[in-house]
């Protein structure tokens, strides 16, 4: 049975990959709102994607089931994004021959380097899946062996902490394990809240707005660059405390939000936009400059901005009905299905 969508939780999503978004089409664009918001941002945009998710922990019935069913979810499209970004790419280096233009490299080597490497030019945001993936089987494993509330804080402090320092001495982990660690405390604060009952409706929730509002200056004044993909990272405590107080403002303020079709439409197939942007913002972004004489600045990223999610919307529609299996709408290995 699908699950219910939740509006507010799908405006979060689609708040999230927006923020993404812009971010990688000019890293430098919301500061030119106000210097230091570019880092505030930070502080929640990627941390709430795996807060989300960890809302949506649940128990599984087994090893098995939660494997196939992660795969699915995570793997599945990861994979299927790549092979993607990579026939474009092959696209892409047709014209240019076409053109007598500069060859491009696409060895096929070029498909597994999301595995090994932390930077992959064709559509770098995959190496989020890769790090979700990590935390959810880190997760299930803590389950497993711990049960008391108190066992699952400590452990999650002790992974966190492991992953800080491994970054702090340079000590870089395959498959974005390192990252993982860190992005830890971001996942169980998602489930905590999920346990607690937070996803349901409240009295309170009228006065998240307030919340927001409250400690938005603090967490301007008091954030710094922090990159987890690239392990640069903050102070400890800032790269715990300020998120945290910032998604649980999010989260509190968008509780009474109702269902928005664009914004809920983008939210609920973030995934597909987490996959598929930098394939439509990077030649929107080059046409813009080279054919249009347009200059970097406000004004080419709000463009690059609209038009790259003007056509997400056809890319959505046309993934989840022709490739739906791909990317996570229906499970690619099914419950039945049988090696042998």
């Amino acid at each position: 049975m699908a699950r219910e969508r939740i509006a507010f939780i799908d405006f979060m999503k689609c708040l999230c990959i927006m923020l993404i978004v812009m971010y990688h089409i000019d890293h430098e664009f919301f500061n030119y709102i106000a210097p230091n918001l570019n880092n505030a941002l930070q502080a929640f945009r990627l941390p709430m994607y795996y807060f989300i998710s960890g809302i949506f922990f649940k128990k599984y019935n087994g090893f098995s089931d939660f494997t196939r069913r992660k795969v699915n979810n995570i793997l599945v499209p990861f994979v299927f994004f790549i092979v993607l970004a990579y026939l474009v790419r092959v696209l892409e280096a047709a014209c240019r021959f076409a053109v007598g233009a500069d060859a491009i490299d696409i060895s096929p080597m070029r498909l597994i380097e999301p595995f090994y490497l932390r930077y992959w030019e064709v559509t770098t945001p995959l190496w989020f899946l890769l790090s979700l993936f990590w935390v959810n089987v880190m997760f299930y494993a803590l389950l497993r062996w711990m049960k008391h509330w108190a066992l699952i804080a400590l452990m999650t402090v002790l992974v966190a902490a492991v992953g800080y320092g491994l970054s702090a001495h340079s000590i870089r982990l395959p498959l974005m394990f390192d990252t993982s660690m860190e992005a830890f405390p971001y996942f169980v604060l998602g489930w905590s809240l999920a346990r607690l009952g937070a996803l349901s409706p409240s009295r309170w929730d009228k006065w998240g707005w307030l919340s927001l509002l409250i400690v938005a200056l603090p967490i301007y004044w008091c954030a710094d660059f922090m990159n987890l993909h690239f392990q640069v990272l903050p102070e400890f405590w800032k790269l715990y405390l300020l998120p945290f107080i910032a998604i649980l403002s999010l989260f509190w303020a968008s509780k009474p939000l109702s269902y928005i079709p664009l914004f809920c439409n983008y939210g609920r197939y973030s995934l597909i936009i987490l996959g598929t942007h930098p394939l439509f913002f990077l030649p929107i972004r080059s046409f813009c400059i080279l054919r249009l004489g347009m200059e970097p600045g406000v004004g080419l990223s709000l463009v690059v901005f609209v038009l790259t999610m003007a056509l997400e919307w056809p890319m959505i529609w046309a993934l989840k009905t022709w490739a739906p299996r791909f990317t996570a709408q229906e499970p690619f290995f099914r419950q039945d299905w049988k090696i042998c």
